[in-house]
């Protein structure tokens, strides 16, 4: 395997569930994502029955102004989110550079460190990864959490991607897999990072969130 080209970069070694190329790199692990699953979905009720008639309701534009901002900032969070994804189809196809400038723009610990510790890892095996022709991302939620500092997006992902030698030339794809994952986003500095991911629900082919 070639090993000229390896970037250095050590990190503890990990073991990983093999799904989508997205989730293999991202999964921590860890207790916390226990807590991602408990993202509030409920609404709420009016109190106002109280005389109704003489109640005084909310300034019109006041609402406006607060649809549009949650509009606005769920936008934000897809096109980050996407944007990442974006980022590790770049960088696992081609360089697999675990220092890749892109990679702290995008993500924050642990999925910055998992991500950099698989990256390293393909590099030095002289790996990358080949997106399959049935790859695709379908953001099924936004939810927010925190007082609005974190959201967790779930996206629905066939995907039958592979990862094979450098210059490989007769590649070979994989029967699709179905993934219903989640990957918690953190607001830093008014910029959306992913933090960590898991996979919720997997099926063969295109089935489950994608039937």
């Amino acid at each position: 395997m070639p090993k000229s080209n390896v970037t250095p970069y050590t990190t503890p070694t990990l073991r990983w569930k093999e799904s989508t190329k997205v989730h293999q790199i991202l999964v921590s692990g860890l207790a916390a994502l226990v807590l991602l699953l408990t993202a509030a979905c409920g609404g709420s009720g009016s109190d106002g029955a109280d005389d109704p008639p003489r109640t005084t309701g909310p300034d019109p534009s006041t609402t406006i102004d607060e649809a549009t901002t949650t509009t606005n900032t769920e936008d934000a969070v897809r096109s980050a989110y996407s944007a990442y994804v974006a980022m590790i189809t770049r960088v696992s196809s081609t360089t697999v550079d675990p220092n890749d400038p892109e990679l702290a723009t995008r993500m924050v610990d642990p999925a910055l460190s998992a991500l950099r510790t698989r990256l390293s890892t393909w590099q030095s095996q002289g790996e990358i990864w080949v997106t399959g022709d049935q790859t695709r991302h379908d953001i099924q939620s936004v939810e927010f959490q925190d007082g609005g500092l974190t959201a967790v997006v779930t996206d629905c992902i066939v995907a039958n991607d592979t990862r094979v030698p450098v210059g490989s030339t007769d590649v070979t794809l994989p029967a699709p897999k179905t993934n219903l994952g989640h990957t918690t986003m953190v607001n830093q500095d008014g910029a959306w990072l992913a933090q960590s991911t898991g996979v919720d629900q997997q099926w063969e082919g295109v089935a489950g969130c994608a039937a």
